[in-house]
């Protein structure tokens, strides 16, 4: 994989996305704050009429993923949820990257929330990453930018399992996210550092009434996966 990875090159603390993308516990406390600022950003700056429409959509590249053999052989099918769990709620993520940013902007103003505005989020993710995904989203919106052309969620490995929790190991890697006029989004959102290929880490997910979600992990950039 090559290219920027963008949102997630920040390095993460081991409880949960400390930087671009998913928070820790302590930053996800100053969340309403944080959105309230952001709304205030976006009533004091224009909208481009030309980020009514959505962007291209993102591209994602194949994605193959096995069972561990390290783990008990009887666990492969609840693995294979797991991972389908992680894959899907990605795909949704960078699906709500790619709606175009003034419109959900303008609903931001307007007051509503990020359940709102991205109410399938809570289909796949518990807080805190459910709240620091949102936030990510009020950002990249916010600043009216479009999210990443292409995208590749590698190969996902489940490398621990228990009745209750599990943590998928991966490598990703996409575009970044662009301005209007198709340049590179800015570094301190997403860190689309042209000199890093990819972002290795782990998502920590929980079965919640028969479901995988997403709780927390960590990541840090890769020169390549």
């Amino acid at each position: 994989m090559s290219g920027s990875p963008g949102r997630e090159t920040m390095t993460r603390v081991a409880s949960g996305y400390a930087g671009s993308r998913w928070w820790n516990k302590k930053a996800a406390a100053t969340a309403v704050l944080v959105i309230a600022a952001l709304t205030l950003a976006a009533c004091s700056s224009g909208t481009d009429s030309n980020l009514q429409s959505a962007p291209p959509k993102p591209k994602p590249l194949p994605t193959s993923s096995t069972a561990n053999p390290n783990l008990p052989a009887g666990t492969a099918s609840t693995q294979q949820a797991a991972l389908n769990a992680w894959v899907a709620a990605e795909q949704q993520f960078y699906t709500y990257m790619d709606e175009p940013p003034a419109p959900l902007r303008a609903d931001l103003v307007a007051g509503q929330t990020t359940a709102d505005l991205f109410p399938k989020l809570a289909d796949y993710y518990v807080n805190p990453a459910l709240q620091s995904e949102g936030i990510f989203l009020i950002k990249l919106k916010t600043q009216l930018l479009n999210g990443p052309t292409s995208y590749n969620l590698g190969n996902p490995t489940v490398t621990a399992l228990t009745a209750t929790t599990a943590t998928v190991a991966f490598c990703t890697s996409d575009t970044g996210t662009t301005t209007a006029s198709g340049q590179p989004g800015p570094l301190t959102l997403d860190g689309n550092d042209p000199g890093t290929g990819g972002v290795r880490g782990t998502s920590d997910l929980v079965l919640v009434a028969g479901s995988w979600k997403i709780a927390s992990g960590q990541s840090t950039g890769v020169k390549k996966c």
